[in-house]
């Protein structure tokens, strides 16, 4: 609390009017930066898919790696085995609403184009999410480089083709030796 005030000045008493508790300030910490996160996420209806995962999977890409999404994941992993209601907090305020917004976005394209679709929008959005952070989420938590730009965009077109046609080519069959 004493770090806080710091920053922002007034009072102890003041802060505490608004948060009885260090774990109510920290839960309003983790909806801020999701919500600002969110405001950067959004879905273009106006879109095909392909187009649409590349523009949603590549500003998502930028916001988990992005020195407030490290910071703030860093900083859950980190208390949410002290604040277990922490973690769920995270999962509902952040993790969860993103994906639901792409699993809405996946059954939106289900009634557009029935003969293609996405099957389970919603398991779907959380495998794609999965392939967009690839290891660079990780790397980047413990450290490593942040991707350029350039690279950025290849690993997100390389996500959303894996997503759109599978791991495995279609014309060889899969070797099991």
């Amino acid at each position: 609390m004493d770090d806080v005030i710091a920053i922002i000045g007034g009072s102890k008493r003041t802060l505490y009017r608004y948060f009885p508790s260090k774990d109510e300030l920290f839960f309003a910490v983790v909806t801020g930066v999701a919500d600002r996160t969110m405001e950067g996420l959004k879905v273009k209806h106006n879109r095909d898919l392909r187009q649409t995962l590349m523009t949603f999977g590549e500003g998502y890409l930028r916001t988990v790696i992005s020195p407030d999404g490290l910071s703030l994941f860093r900083a859950v992993s980190s208390e949410a085995p002290h604040l277990p209601k922490l973690g769920e907090r995270f999962l509902q305020d952040a993790t969860n609403r993103v994906s639901q917004l792409l699993a809405d976005y996946f059954e939106e394209q289900n009634q557009r184009q029935p003969a293609e679709p996405i099957g389970n929008p919603k398991l779907a959005a959380g495998q794609f999410l999965a392939l967009v952070r690839g290891q660079i989420h990780i790397a980047a938590l413990l450290g490593g480089p942040i991707p350029s730009e350039g690279d950025l965009v290849i690993m997100v077109s390389q996500a959303v083709e894996t997503f759109l046609h599978g791991a495995v080519s279609r014309k060889s069959p899969i070797e099991t030796s």
